[in-house]
């Protein structure tokens, strides 16, 4: 097997069971069109089996003939990634596996523990997933190869762990023609079209809940405003929205303002992004200490920030979750952020321990500060975080017990609620009912005047396909249903 290689990346699909946020944000591959971009002297293709029928993926299999298999995938996405494995080896078994990604990085042995996978790739991709691929054009050998894992007959090999890129960018610019067949039905929420720019890797933060700061090693990298905007200017065409997928876009306050003040002067002159909105995810204690960065971003086309508030309680930010910031920094970034005519998609954790008045006292907050895309998701023990280090260690849960096929942010496994699952999870639905979109006609009208969205939206595919979204969100039933698969009696 040598010269130029076929290669058939794959995102998997989350499992049948779990209520991914898919159907209201389903956002492009971005890491898959990294890294084919860094083997582009092979011959790549990605199948998105979020897109695809189930059968799919044996004609792919059988259409390409592929010499080599790539899958990522997140921990909730695990268990499907593993029967993609398994089917391809069914159908070529000869062809290598190859599995990176946050799973194989933060639960190797889990991924070791698949007999379909041949190699992981371990941290970020696009340096050690060419040089393997080298070497498995060549026969071998593989110890040399910072950063993958392996079995060597009944032994597990893993390398010594491969440097992070310190220059972002110098990394290759994402093909976006691999996914020109998908780039209709990638989408954020009620927004439009989407695609997606990377600008910076990792936080200076260190929540207790969070993965990305482990994976990264504690280390923020950022793109510089020039090679931002270069890679905007490549963008697809057709794209309504672009989402800056960073999980901290705000940390450099001049780097920050320098990109919008760029994209602002090419929307005076007149480019392709013209008329785009802008999402990023930032932090409330971004917005207090610097107002102009919300100011100048909205002049630029952003109009919705995610924002990490976590929770309606002081001790609980600081105690549970090790979160540097307040619920009075988030009331005044709120505050700022709709003087600019800026939507807010705030994140709240529900702590598993909460009694009912928490849930109440939750919903008040978020209607009382007029939060028009509120998310809630089940405190979750992801792979290698502090939070599942601490259970692990107080000997609440063992890693291996933890089932991934429920760590889509929704359900609950540990630690176990203090109230009755079933009467969790109504009141989880009912936190749903109560403060969104469709709940409140005033929040409609402002999302309307500030143009997120169309008047006739609701009429639209995207509004049914966000009805029906908070269908399953409002529904007990729903969260319950995993349990029930897995055998829970509930």
């Amino acid at each position: 097997m040598r010269g130029r290689l076929k290669i058939l990346l794959v995102k998997p699909d989350i499992s049948d069971f779990s209520i991914g946020f898919t159907a209201l944000a389903r956002t492009p591959p971005l890491e898959l069109l990294t890294v084919a971009a860094s083997a582009a002297d092979h011959d790549c293709r990605i199948i998105d089996m979020r897109l695809e029928k189930d059968s799919a993926f044996e004609r792919e299999l059988a259409d390409f003939r592929p010499d080599l298999i790539g899958l990522t995938a997140y921990t909730a996405e695990a268990e499907a990634a593993k029967g993609l494995a398994f089917r391809a080896k069914m159908v070529f078994p000869d062809v290598p596996i190859v599995w990176g990604g946050y799973h194989a990085t933060m639960c190797l042995d889990d991924v070791l523990d698949e007999p379909s996978v041949d190699f992981a790739v371990l941290g970020e991709g696009e340096i050690t997933f060419p040089e393997l691929v080298r070497a498995i054009a060549g026969g071998g050998p593989f110890g040399a190869i910072p950063g993958i894992a392996f079995r060597e007959g009944s032994r597990r090999v893993i390398t010594p762990a491969r440097a992070q890129v310190c220059d972002l960018d110098t990394l290759p610019f994402p093909d976006w023609g691999l996914v020109a067949r998908y780039h209709p039905h990638y989408y954020l929420g009620v927004m439009g079209v989407v695609g997606g720019i990377e600008t910076t890797r990792g936080c200076p933060y260190d929540c207790d809940f969070c993965s990305v700061w482990v994976f990264n090693r504690r280390r923020y990298r950022k793109k510089s405003p020039a090679r931002v905007i270069a890679e905007l200017e490549r963008l697809p065409d057709g794209i309504e929205v672009v989402a800056f997928v960073d999980d901290e876009f705000w940390v450099d306050t001049d780097r920050s303002l320098e990109i919008a003040a760029r994209v602002s002067e090419r929307n005076r002159l007149g480019w392709k992004g013209r008329g785009w909105k802008y999402w990023a995810q930032v932090r409330t204690s971004d917005i207090t200490r610097q107002p102009e960065l919300v100011e100048q971003w909205a002049k630029a086309g952003m109009r919705i920030l995610l924002l990490g508030i976590e929770s309606h309680k002081d001790q609980e930010i600081k105690e549970l979750h090790h979160k540097c910031t307040t619920t009075g920094q988030a009331i005044q970034a709120l505050q700022t952020m709709r003087q600019h005519g800026v939507e807010a998609w705030g994140c709240f954790i529900i702590n598993p321990e909460w009694e009912e008045r928490d849930f109440d006292d939750l919903a008040a907050f978020v209607n009382e500060n007029e939060i028009a895309f509120p998310q809630y998701t089940v405190l979750t023990p992801l792979p290698g975080t502090m939070l599942t280090n601490r259970l692990v260690d107080a000997g609440k849960v063992r890693a291996s017990d933890i089932p991934h096929s429920l760590l889509d942010f929704l359900h609950v496994t540990y630690p176990k609620p203090r109230l009755p699952l079933r009467r969790f999870y109504e009141l989880l639905a009912d936190l749903y009912g109560k403060t969104s979109m469709g709940a409140n006609l005033r929040t409609y009208r402002r999302l309307v005047r500030n143009g997120v969205i169309a008047r006739d939206w609701l009429r639209s595919e995207m509004g049914r396909r966000v009805a029906e979204f908070l269908g399953q969100l409002t529904n007990a039933e729903a969260y319950l249903k995993a349990h029930r698969v897995l055998g829970e009696n509930v």
